[in-house]
């Protein structure tokens, strides 16, 4: 029974921890410091985008196509870096086709390949430096082969480089055609959650790189690399701050993406994610802590940021001992326990709708319609349930060692 008691006592602990940050995230005004300048204060000579493929020889030519346009409206010399990562389903027959002046193919073949997008993206750095060009003067992004981007998002982009000092520049990501539930609340996460946490870094010092939409200076680039981590966007971030790069956190630009419509994609995604995450934290924690070229206001929320993951293993075991303990109370105590669950469910959906009408606010929009709004304002609890098996699932990968790097399928 005092095991019982002390399970309870944390999971409402955690509970209440977790629900005050999102109530911080919700209710934060963005601080008034401008992070753009209003004059120009550099220029750069050449951009470059590089697009990962493996095995997407139904969108390629297309990306190809549209990005090759797009890229026209930026006032410097641009060129599409596609790297074909040995695609076995005709991916590489279709960009040997291409003919296109600003287009440069890389081929990756085993057994380098498929070793991870960090990798892939390296091999297209190695190209980019035998040209010889001012790693100052030189902007080099990365989009990925589902993204179909506008120009003004790359002019926003440009912008964001020319009328600031920062040598990363990170978009906030879209997830587009939200026809289900599930894409919904992937939504939500990118666009609403995680879009509200990067405003926050970036008024506490840094934002960091979420792969899609990943800009940097050739400088940056060069000394930081990116690795052979399963997040390969955080571990770049990690390095660059420890040598003192920082990111900009574009609040209005967001970089189309599709979202994962299989709950099996989605799992197995957020398992190389999470996994991803335990080996920063493994490797980089300690260091993230004793350095002095990261504020301590952000070294705190980064520290944190990396072991909720750890923490929720036992958060979510608790909360599962918690709810098999109201299951029973209910017969025994009905009107409590009822009143406690809908306390705890109405608490959940108001924090959740504050955090949509913040980011609404900051992104000067309305993101979804009403009915929309009311499905993931009650959802979210939901959503979060149905993904505590990865969690699990990426600290058993993690023990075996099992670090394979595996392509996410869009249906």
């Amino acid at each position: 029974m005092i095991i019982l008691t002390l399970f309870l006592k944390l999971s409402l602990l955690s509970t209440l921890s977790f629900s005050a940050w999102n109530l911080f995230v919700a209710t934060r005004k963005k601080e008034p410091e401008e992070h753009l300048t209003k004059q120009t204060v550099r220029d750069f000579d050449d951009f470059f985008v590089l697009v990962p493929a493996l095995n997407e020889r139904s969108t390629i030519k297309s990306t190809i196509q549209l990005l090759l346009e797009d890229l026209k409206a930026l006032p410097v010399k641009t060129t599409l870096v596609v790297i074909d990562d040995a695609s076995d389903d005709g991916t590489g027959d279709i960009l040997r086709s291409l003919n296109y002046r600003d287009l440069k193919i890389i081929s990756r073949h085993l057994p380098d390949a498929r070793k991870g997008k960090g990798l892939a993206l390296d091999s297209a750095l190695v190209w980019i430096n035998l040209l010889n060009l001012s790693p100052n003067r030189t902007i080099v992004g990365v989009i990925d082969a589902d993204s179909s981007p506008n120009p003004t998002v790359l002019k926003d982009i440009y912008h964001g480089f020319t009328h600031s000092h920062y040598d990363l520049v990170q978009t906030g990501i879209q997830i587009v055609h939200q026809k289900t539930f599930l894409l919904k609340m992937q939504s939500f996460e990118f666009q609403c959650a995680n879009y509200l946490a990067q405003v926050i870094r970036t008024d506490w010092g840094s934002g960091i790189a979420s792969g899609n939409g990943q800009f940097m200076t050739l400088k940056m680039t060069n000394e930081v690399q990116w690795g052979t981590s399963l997040l390969e966007d955080l571990q770049f971030s990690l390095k660059g701050l420890f040598k003192g790069y920082r990111g900009l956190f574009l609040s209005k630009t967001f970089m189309p993406q599709q979202g994962l419509t299989s709950y099996k994609a989605l799992v197995r995604q957020r398992t190389r994610w999470s996994q991803g995450g335990f080996e920063c934290l493994f490797q980089y924690g300690r260091k993230i802590w004793k350095s002095h070229n990261i504020p301590s206001i952000l070294k705190t929320d980064l520290l944190v940021f990396m072991l909720i993951p750890f923490l929720a293993l036992f958060i979510s075991a608790e909360s599962f001992l918690a709810t098999a303990t109201m299951l029973v109370l209910i017969f025994i105590h009905p009107g409590t326990t009822i009143s406690v669950v809908l306390v705890l469910v109405v608490t959940s959906a108001l924090i959740t709708a504050l955090m949509l009408k913040n980011a609404e606010k900051l992104q000067d929009k309305p993101i979804y319609n009403k009915k929309e709004e009311l499905a993931i304002t009650f959802g979210n609890l939901i959503y979060i349930w149905v993904l505590t098996p990865v969690l699990y699932l990426a600290f058993v990968w993690m023990l075996v060692g099992r670090n394979n790097w595996t392509k996410t399928a869009h249906d």
